[in-house]
């Protein structure tokens, strides 16, 4: 979450979710406990059933159930080449119009991760 023009006057003395305006930090409900693990500091925001409604609706997950931890965003890194449809050799030849060779280079690579063809038309 980014905040456009916050100020110390208006978000000062704010922590939670978010973590401490001032300093930056990821604190637990205790005020004290920094948490830099951010599944962690989720989890331990969740709503609880002692602070009240804050949706007109509940939906799954609900205390004591934990909440659902998104995915990776750095995603998986492993190449899965028995998944490949479209090899090397064809990436490069739908690429060898592509002047530049960097470019060729990359379209080769977004060709080979997407395994889509039509990304040769990205460059």
């Amino acid at each position: 979450v980014e905040f456009e023009n916050a100020s110390i006057d208006a978000f000062g003395n704010t922590t939670g979710m978010l973590g401490d305006f001032k300093t930056g930090k990821t604190v637990a409900r205790d005020g004290a406990t920094v948490l830099d693990n951010f599944a962690e500091h989720g989890h331990e925001w969740q709503v609880l059933p002692s602070d009240g409604k804050f949706f007109r609706e509940a939906s799954d997950p609900q205390f004591p159930k934990k909440c659902i931890d998104p995915e990776d965003p750095q995603g998986e890194r492993r190449r899965r080449l028995a998944e490949s449809t479209i090899s090397v050799e064809q990436a490069e030849v739908a690429c060898a119009g592509l002047k530049d060779a960097l470019d060729r280079k990359d379209c080769v690579y977004d060709i080979l991760a997407t395994q889509d063809m039509d990304m040769v038309g990205a460059f």
